[in-house]
């Protein structure tokens, strides 16, 4: 197999709801994260109750644990991989929350679980991970984002081993989709890898939770977003439609299926900047 440098962990996915509209929105720990090969993510917000009913999560190919640090009774859910936007789910409206996004292929080795279990359900954590209330505790008691993610480091490196491994065939068929920006078709990674598409198919199941099709088609909508979200849709159309649509109207269809809403009055709720870094998120580009 050829090397795909990075193209997993430079992944930063567009959630405009949560990075545009909450002005606590925060990601970092960058450091942190390589003891997890660069695989997981920080993120941390504020809800409060006229924000909390109009966040919405748009599919990324990513899992995320969430949790609300109420220090008299925090609580978490394991969010799984999204194929439709949906409403977000938080148990409270008055909280700071603390998220840890486990980019794709990284699921499996923290929980022990095959990604797909958790795809479009919400768990709640103290049924999968062993500990997991000392876990919300500390990160609840904490002090602030950084202190939230010492909190998490602690408690993985008291219960986890100190090495974290993603197969080889994992990082390199889903960082060649994410490098190809969703055009990588399975039958070329097939041929690339000696491995058939039967067996890719299972792969991706158990690492991310979905066929590779699909976490393809993902991928291309991430990078459609991060396009409009700079150029807005007339000036990025080709650039869209070179990402493998067929023409507009194909465009329009999917970022439908997966964003709920068109291009259109996407770009009326979030307008395009071209000098805005979307506040933590990012796509690596070819």
């Amino acid at each position: 197999m050829k090397r795909v440098t990075s193209s997993i962990e430079t992944y930063r996915p567009h959630q405009p709801f949560l990075q545009k509209l909450l002005p606590a929105y925060v990601e970092g720990g960058h450091t942190a994260s390589a003891l997890f090969g660069g695989g997981i993510q920080f993120t941390g917000f504020r809800l409060n109750a006229d924000n909390a009913d109009k966040m919405f999560v748009f599919p990324d190919g990513c899992l995320y644990l969430v949790i609300c640090c109420y220090p008299p009774k925090p609580s978490a859910n394991i969010c799984g991989s999204l194929i439709h936007r949906r409403q977000g789910f938080f148990v409270r409206s008055d909280c700071e929350y603390f998220s840890i996004r486990f980019l794709p292929g990284y699921v499996e080795p923290f929980f022990k679980l095959p990604a797909n279990e958790f795809t479009e359900f919400e768990t709640p954590v103290q049924t999968v991970l062993p500990h997991a209330d000392e876990l919300l505790e500390q990160v609840a008691a904490a002090s602030g984002f950084d202190g939230r993610v010492k909190a998490f480091l602690d408690f993985y490196l008291r219960y986890y081993p100190r090495e974290f491994n993603v197969p080889d065939l994992v990082r390199y068929a889903a960082g060649r989709i994410i490098q190809s920006r969703g055009a990588a078709p399975i039958g070329e990674l097939a041929a690339e890898t000696g491995y058939s598409s039967r067996y890719l198919l299972n792969l991706f199941q158990r690492y991310l939770g979905m066929p590779p099709k699909l976490f393809s088609r993902i991928i291309r909508f991430q990078f459609a977003l991060d396009e409009l979200s700079h150029y807005g849709e007339e000036d990025s159309l080709g650039s869209i439609l070179d990402l493998g649509y067929f023409d507009q109207n194909h465009f329009i269809k999917e970022f439908k299926e997966f964003g709920a809403e068109t291009p259109k009055k996407y770009l009326r709720l979030f307008p395009a900047s071209p000098m805005d870094n979307n506040e933590g998120g990012g796509l690596p580009h070819p």
